[in-house]
C-alpha cells in the first residue's frame, strides 16, 4: 500500500484561496462621500447690467423642488491698472445674501458700488435650510469706464 501525501494538494488550495481572496479585495476605494441630500440647482443665467445707481444683477432658477432658501452674492473686482493681468483679479467676497420665497424662480439684486472704475466680476450660490452651499452659478463681468 502506498502511501499519499496530502500536503502538497492541500497546500495548492490554500495558496489558491490565499490569492483569490487578497485580489477580489483589491480595487481603488474612492474618498468618503457625504450624507446623500438633495442637489441644489445650478444657476446658469446669471447677467450684469450697469444701472443709474448701481450694478444690477438677474439669474432664474429651475421651478421643481429645487430645495434653496436662499442664495449668496459674491463680487471680485479687478484694478484699472492691473487690466495688462486679467487672472490677477482678487478673491470673491460676499456682498447680499437673498432669501427665497416660496414658489420664487426669479431674482434680482443691486450692487450699489463705490468704485467708479474697473472691472467686477460676479457669482452667485445656492443655499439649502442648513446653510450648506450648492454649485457656483457662471461668472458674469462687467467694466466701468
Amino acid at each position: 500500500m502506498t502511501r499519499r501525501w496530502l500536503w502538497p494538494n492541500s497546500s495548492i488550495f490554500i495558496l489558491w484561496c490565499c490569492l483569490s481572496l487578497s485580489l477580489a479585495g483589491c480595487g481603488k476605494k474612492g474618498p468618503p462621500q457625504p450624507p446623500l441630500r438633495e442637489e441644489l440647482p445650478k444657476v446658469k443665467n446669471l447677467q450684469v447690467v450697469v444701472a443709474d445707481t448701481g450694478i444690477k444683477l438677474t439669474w432664474t432658477i429651475p421651478s421643481s423642488g429645487h430645495g434653496t432658501v436662499a442664495f449668496n452674492v459674491y463680487r471680485s473686482r479687478v484694478e484699472p491698472e492691473a487690466s495688462q493681468c486679467p487672472e490677477c483679479r482678487t478673491d470673491f467676497e460676499i456682498i447680499s445674501t437673498v432669501k427665497v420665497r416660496e414658489g420664487e424662480t426669479r431674482f434680482q439684486v443691486l450692487d450699489p458700488i463705490s468704485e467708479s472704475k474697473g472691472t467686477f466680476y460676479y457669482k452667485v450660490t445656492p443655499l439649502d435650510k442648513k446653510n450648506r452651499p450648492g454649485p457656483d452659478s457662471n461668472e458674469s463681468m462687467v467694466v466701468i469706464k
